[in-house]
């Protein structure tokens, strides 16, 4: 992010805390139906949706050199990413062309695929590399895993989940400026997790795109770094960023203006659609990702801390900021929104509403409510 993009976020964040109370706004409230969080019909809708257009499924070092694979769903798409010998990309359906059986499951690397099931193996790039008992087999056509459309760059491996799908040429829409002096291409994953929790998978994204909620929520744990106002909304197409104020921002203003950087004093989180949040937290960054469960009430999520590769800090130290950061987000957030969508589907409202102080919240939805209708 160059120095005069965060220039630019300084004076209008500054602009805000000295007019006393203020954030970026939407025109106004906006409406949200709870049929969005509990309707079967339209979840289902949504798995489709989210096992056909493209989503990032993770930084680059999700599969960090050449040999290395990792397994991901993708709605109803068991996805396997891989690194080729030539250090390229690779996306295919995670399924053998013999009887189906999962190829990989977790990450790791390996010279070859291997089915666990009958052995058949495959390359890094999903060609067909032999058969176990071959001469079982005559004359039936090499069939290779079934590839997908991926794509890396920024830093992120985008992958469409549809073989016959695409990704655009810039899915970053804009974005791409503020990631580039960032280097996620230089981080290495430290610590992953996923689980199972009994709320709506927009949910999971919802809690992450607006600080409304920190003062109150977060009061003992974050209320006491960031602020609950002052933050900043940008829209790149579909996506979206959020610039979220630290408390430290009180200190800006004894710094001469051509000494000043925004980085020290915020918390940049990005709204990546269909289902993703990057966060930038000073000297690491965090990535979530929500999946629907098997009903409109459950999701799968998982969360990954990314740190530098060359850093000072002892992974003691990375440890920690990663049980806290699955502390609080589980024990605060999920908890609150297990209850909310208790609420849901109590009846005891048909819609929920998003401020006008909650402009990445209203943008994620709306984005996303136009990307469900321009599906076949």
């Amino acid at each position: 992010m160059d120095t005069e993009t965060q220039l630019s976020m300084l004076d209008r964040i500054l602009e805000h805390r000295n007019a006393g109370r203020g954030t970026d706004a939407a025109e106004s409230w906006w409406e949200r139906s709870v049929d969005a969080y509990t309707c079967p019909d339209r979840f289902a809708a949504e798995r489709q949706l989210l096992s056909s257009v493209p989503a990032v499924v993770g930084l680059s070092n999700l599969v960090p050199t050449a040999g290395s694979y990792a397994t991901v769903q993708m709605g109803d798409k068991p996805v396997l990413v891989t690194r080729t010998e030539d250090g390229s990309v690779a996306a295919m359906l995670n399924v053998c062309r013999h009887r189906g059986a999962e190829i990989a499951s977790g990450c790791g690397e390996a010279s070859r695929l291997s089915c666990p099931y009958h052995g058949w193996t495959y390359r890094l790039d999903g060609q067909p590399a032999a058969r176990r008992r071959p001469e079982h087999f005559d004359n039936l056509p090499d069939e290779g895993l079934v590839r997908l459309p991926c794509k890396e760059e920024h830093g992120l491996i985008w992958v469409c989940p549809a073989p016959d799908g695409s990704i655009p040429e810039n899915p970053l829409a804009g974005i791409e400026s503020d990631f580039e002096p960032l280097d996620f291409a230089d981080h290495r994953l430290f610590a992953t997790s996923t689980f199972t929790r009994q709320i709506n998978w927009k949910l999971v994204i919802d809690t992450f795109l607006e600080v409304y909620h920190v003062p109150v929520l977060h009061e003992r744990t974050l209320g006491g770094l960031i602020h609950g106002d002052y933050s900043l909304f940008d829209a790149f197409g579909p996506h979206g960023r959020m610039v979220v104020t630290r408390l430290s921002i009180d200190t800006v203003e004894e710094t001469p203006r051509s000494e000043r950087s925004a980085l020290p004093h915020v918390t940049i989180v990005w709204q990546l659609l269909p289902n993703t949040v990057v966060i930038f937290q000073q000297d690491h960054m965090q990535l979530y990702q929500a999946q629907p469960g098997s009903h409109p009430g459950e999701s799968v999520i998982t969360v990954s801390i990314h740190v530098p590769k060359d850093t000072e800090f002892s992974d003691e130290h990375w440890q920690k900021n990663y049980d806290l950061l699955i502390e609080v987000t589980d024990t605060e957030d999920f908890v609150t929104c297990a209850g909310m969508q208790r609420g849901f589907m109590s009846g005891a409202q048909d819609h929920i509403t998003f401020g006008a102080n909650e402009p990445t919240l209203q943008h994620f939805h709306q984005s996303f409510e136009k990307l469900l209708a321009d599906q076949p």
